[in-house]
């Protein structure tokens, strides 16, 4: 004889699937209607932010367009005077901050306070587009390693083309980045440090081309200027 407990357990009828469901949404509409004002807060909120970012990515795209044309017939317009086109990219730059074509806007201001010889300028000019997004990010802080070299800023000009070695990944910037950076310590009789960067440049050529060849000389003269063994050519 089965004992009582089994017998209650064998007894009870089980809540069937449906009846779950809907006391479950009954439950959900009680607390629902206890909390209407909190539900129709968030879902205000939530489109709200939803309106928000669609709004954003659409203003943003059309932008992006209106900065496009808006540099083409820049260019377009350009004259011999060196100075009237300055400012007009630098006026360009302020109006489409953000833009990839605001940031080449600054690329090329830069470059030509750098022809004019005033590197502080090209520094000041190209510095927002070296901080920015864009993907001419890493044009812009080639352009402004090369403006602090000129400027006399070795040190902040050397850690500039380091952390473009660093992040890009296309191993030309790396090169030309290690190497300049390498030249900059020769400048300062800084042949060891040099040599190790040169060291770093070679790795990212391809053994039997010219750029390795011309980088393993470089490295063999800081090698021996530092007094260090010069290394065999790989």
């Amino acid at each position: 004889m089965a004992s009582p407990s089994v017998a209650r357990r064998t007894s009870r009828t089980p809540v069937e699937s449906d009846d779950v469901v809907m006391m479950r949404a009954a439950e959900l509409a009680s607390w629902a209607q206890k909390n209407a004002q909190a539900v129709i807060i968030f879902t205000v909120v939530l489109v709200a932010a939803l309106g928000g970012f669609l709004y954003y990515q659409v203003y943003k795209s059309q932008r992006a367009e209106r900065a496009s044309t808006a540099f083409l017939n820049l260019q377009a317009s350009f004259g011999s005077d060196t100075a009237a086109v300055t400012r007009q990219l630098d006026t360009f730059a302020s109006n489409y901050d953000g833009t990839s074509e605001a940031a080449e806007a600054r690329i090329l201001a830069a470059q030509l306070w750098l022809a004019k010889g005033n590197a502080n300028k090209a520094v000041e000019t190209v510095r927002p587009a070296a901080d920015g997004g864009t993907p001419v990010r890493e044009q812009a802080r080639m352009v402004l390693a090369s403006a602090l070299a000129s400027a006399g800023k070795r040190t902040e000009a050397v850690d500039a083309y380091l952390q473009l070695a660093k992040g890009t990944k296309l191993a030309y910037v790396k090169q030309d980045a290690l190497a300049q950076a390498a030249s900059i310590r020769e400048q300062a009789n800084d042949w060891k440090g040099a040599a190790e960067l040169y060291a770093q440049a070679i790795e990212t050529t391809e053994e039997g081309t010219a750029d390795r060849a011309i980088l393993q000389l470089h490295l063999s003269e800081a090698q021996a200027h530092a007094g260090l063994p010069v290394s065999a050519p790989k």
